[in-house]
């Protein structure tokens, strides 16, 4: 088995339901490479790998949950491959062309291009079943949004 992570979004970009929505309906967790003003790439992110298994919580100021577990892939094993371009180099994460899942993160109004490529990024997924651990804020330490299990 690849390696597992937890990840932690939180009410900065959207909410729980567009989260779980994007997550979901369009097979995607967003998920810039590098941080505003920053030059080297956020913690983690370049240690996830294809077949990696990410539990998504969302976090809000009080409490979290549990948005579901999830599978990193490929375009090639993606149900819409045409969501997605060319990876961020040196990680997983591929940017999102023109097109449904482009304009639905538009819509949002909440999600940001990473501030180096000038475009969304994210791990493209699939729902994967298995248990993932309740949500418990200690889970991520410090400001970690990404951690291994």
């Amino acid at each position: 088995m690849r390696q597992e992570w937890l990840y932690r979004a939180t009410g900065v970009q959207e909410g729980p339901e567009v989260t779980r929505e994007i997550a979901i309906e369009f097979g995607f967790i967003c998920r810039t490479a590098h941080a505003e003003g920053v030059e080297s790439m956020i913690a983690h992110v370049a240690s996830v790998d294809f077949g990696d298994a990410i539990h998504l919580y969302f976090a809000g100021p009080t409490s979290g949950s549990l948005l579901g577990a999830f599978r990193v892939v490929g375009p090639n094993k993606h149900p819409n491959p045409e969501f997605f371009g060319k990876a961020v180099h040196g990680t997983r994460l591929r940017t999102v062309l023109d097109g449904p899942l482009k304009d639905r993160l538009d819509a949002c109004g909440g999600y940001s291009p990473d501030p180096k490529h000038g475009v969304y990024c994210g791990w493209p997924i699939v729902p994967e079943e298995m248990r993932s651990p309740s949500y418990i804020k200690e889970m991520f330490p410090g400001r970690n949004a990404l951690v291994k299990r």
